[in-house]
């Protein structure tokens, strides 16, 4: 309620469409939960761009205001705003999404994808369609694309190096609520799984609520989490997309040039944040920086492979639990995609 009372709040504030100028048709807003950095945070390249693709293309006739940082609500209320069409659009995590679409917890198998390349082979292939159609079908919410948020999520804690299952049992890990399948990965691999909502994360973690959490690099840095975690050890065992949700009455709304607009808009941008977070990773504000900030571990080919063995099974068994037949078929259809993806050149 609170959310919604800021947000009436917020667009109570922007300027009204009769007095941005005469051909203005419509506004939409696009939300997620990054600070608006263009040149340091994917999500802020990727609506920046959008917002700048749009505007020229339809020569003003929509305009996209841009609510970064969460001023709406973390991604589960901007879910929920969106498929209310309260708001537009917006880029939501996949726990975001998992309550209105359980069987989207597939995509969250570790170790299942093997580099960026093969992970936005796989989202912009055949099995990305295939999850865009079913979530319009299940929630009602059109699915523009799938950006990156920041590449693949690596492991920090605050209590030792972690190299092997051995290292990481006991450790006390940030899951969110809700997350049935990051749970059995976490227990899978004997940690604890602890939900604490994104927004709590930081002050948990300097609390010593939580040993540790798992999230890109670029975020680990963009959110300072390097002042309180010391080891960070280079997993790569998850790429979770942003996925960029559009409210279906909204878009059916458009004109066929504007909503055709809106599509190519979407493909410059989602290029855009991807550009920008491998530009970021190799630079001196990315890994380098991690080097820097923090005790950095590489695993081994075998070191990665005794944390898949360990985690993949239990992942599976969680999924045919909660998602039964048809989440087991699901699954085998995405790690089906996912080895042809990482098979390419």
């Amino acid at each position: 309620m609170r959310t919604l009372l800021a947000l009436f709040v917020i667009l109570g504030l922007l300027p009204p469409l009769t007095g941005y100028g005469a051909e203005l048709r419509h506004r939409i807003i696009l939300a997620h939960t990054q600070p608006q950095d263009a040149a340091a945070d994917p999500a802020a390249a990727l609506a920046s761009e959008f917002k700048r693709r749009v505007e020229q293309a339809t020569e003003g006739g929509i305009r996209v205001d841009i609510f970064p940082d969460g001023m709406v609500g973390g991604n589960r209320q901007m879910t929920n705003l969106v498929s209310r069409n309260i708001i537009q659009s917006a880029l939501v995590t996949v726990g975001g999404l998992t309550p209105l679409y359980p069987p989207l917890a597939v995509v969250q198998m570790p170790f299942a994808l093997d580099s960026v390349t093969a992970a936005y082979s796989l989202y912009d292939g055949p099995f990305g369609q295939r999850l865009a159609d079913e979530v319009e079908a299940r929630t009602g919410m059109v699915v523009l694309g799938f950006g990156d948020a920041g590449g693949f999520h690596v492991i920090t804690n605050s209590r030792r190096p972690v190299r092997s299952v051995k290292d990481l049992a006991g450790l006390r890990l940030r899951t969110i609520p809700g997350a049935d399948v990051l749970d059995a990965m976490i227990r899978g691999v004997h940690a604890t799984p602890v939900k604490v909502s994104s927004r709590e994360e930081l002050s948990a973690l300097a609390g010593g609520i939580i040993d540790g959490q798992m999230n890109p690099p670029t975020v680990l840095l963009n959110r300072r989490y390097d002042q309180v975690q010391r080891h960070v050890t280079l997993t790569n065992h998850l790429y979770l997309p942003y996925v960029w949700l559009f409210a279906k009455a909204a878009f059916d709304a458009l004109s066929p040039e504007d909503r055709q607009a809106v599509r190519d808009a979407t493909a410059a941008a989602v290029t855009a944040g991807r550009e920008l977070s491998r530009r970021v990773e190799s630079s001196e504000d990315g890994m380098q920086t991690l080097h820097r900030r923090m005790n950095v571990i590489t695993l081994s080919a075998a070191q990665r492979e005794e944390m898949r063995g360990a985690a993949q099974p239990a992942v599976r068994q969680a999924i045919v639990q909660t998602q039964g037949e048809d989440g087991q078929r699901l699954l085998d259809d995405f790690l089906t995609a996912a080895k042809t993806a990482n098979s390419q050149p």
